[in-house]
């Protein structure tokens, strides 16, 4: 059956929970979770801060239940469904329409309480508040991956091309393979930086950068041309702004010799995101949960 949306989680909870006198949220989680029959797959499915898709969707649904006052708190963490919980599961609607009806009922018990009634009504989404977050941030890193990348490709020449020399060894010192060096440009022997990662160079990785534009395909014959310049090194490092061909991936994968990793231009945008390679953060944000152990205790 899958997860279901937000949407239908909403309606899904309250029906699984009908037939049980009082519940808590995790007994919930795991009854819709037995209900549904998820597979170990649909189970490890998470949200950008680590928690199961299902549970997420559950335990929002039941706040948003109990706002409504579909469900009511009888004790720490314990919850039973109300008459108005009931009546509403009678009336047999689709899941939109639940939705609809159970936005509008908080909005009534906010006005009912002094607080302000919602924009917009259709303000519950398909997906958890957690999962629009996600949303938000991958759109906001695809955004920063792009600027970067045009930054890369802004500088003209030979000078770009030791300006993305550079970038390369300074990322891998920041994921902390070693200290990073660029090789000079007259007798670079095919390699463009090297990585120390050992005090006395014994265990190198050996790097070659090519900064071409997005439509270049970097092929099997340059990855063969860079495991011949590792020679007797066993790691090295193909980083290129473009994409590589499948011949050149599977090159990389067979090559018996060294192991040879290939970061192309997205992998090498996102690497810088989460390294803090060539940004500064904008903006912190703590998002905060309810503790319910401490609640349930």
């Amino acid at each position: 059956m899958g997860i279901p949306s937000q949407t239908e989680m909403f309606q899904y909870v309250l029906t699984t929970m009908s037939n049980h006198s009082q519940f808590t949220r995790g007994q919930a989680k795991n009854a819709v979770c037995e209900r549904l029959n998820l597979s170990v797959e649909e189970q490890n499915q998470r949200t950008g801060s680590g928690v199961p898709i299902y549970e997420s969707r559950t335990g929002w649904a039941v706040s948003w239940l109990a706002a409504a006052g579909y469900v009511e708190r009888i004790s720490r963490g314990t919850y039973v469904i109300t008459e108005s919980g009931k009546r509403i599961l009678g009336e047999n609607l689709n899941a939109a329409e639940f939705a609809r009806r159970l936005q509008a009922e908080i909005n009534r018990q906010n006005q009912n309480e002094g607080g302000q009634i919602a924009e917009q009504e259709d303000s519950i989404s398909n997906i958890s508040p957690m999962e629009q977050l996600d949303v938000i941030v991958k759109e906001m890193h695809n955004q920063l991956s792009h600027e970067i990348m045009a930054a890369i490709m802004s500088v003209e020449g030979r000078a770009g091309d030791t300006f993305f020399e550079r970038i390369v060894t300074d990322l891998l010192e920041k994921m902390g393979y070693g200290k990073g060096s660029v090789t000079p440009a007259s007798n670079d022997g095919g390699i463009d930086g090297i990585i120390k990662t050992d005090p006395l160079g014994f265990n190198p990785i050996l790097i070659q950068a090519k900064r071409y534009k997005p439509d270049h395909s970097v092929g099997r014959p340059e990855i063969q041309s860079f495991a011949g310049a590792l020679g007797a090194v066993t790691r090295g490092a193909f980083i290129t702004t473009s994409h590589f061909s499948q011949g050149a991936i599977e090159f990389a994968k067979s090559y018996p010799h060294s192991d040879i990793v290939l970061i192309d231009g997205k992998k090498l945008t996102e690497l810088m995101i989460q390294y803090d390679l060539g940004v500064s953060i904008e903006r912190d944000i703590s998002i905060k949960r309810i503790d319910n152990d401490y609640f349930e205790q």
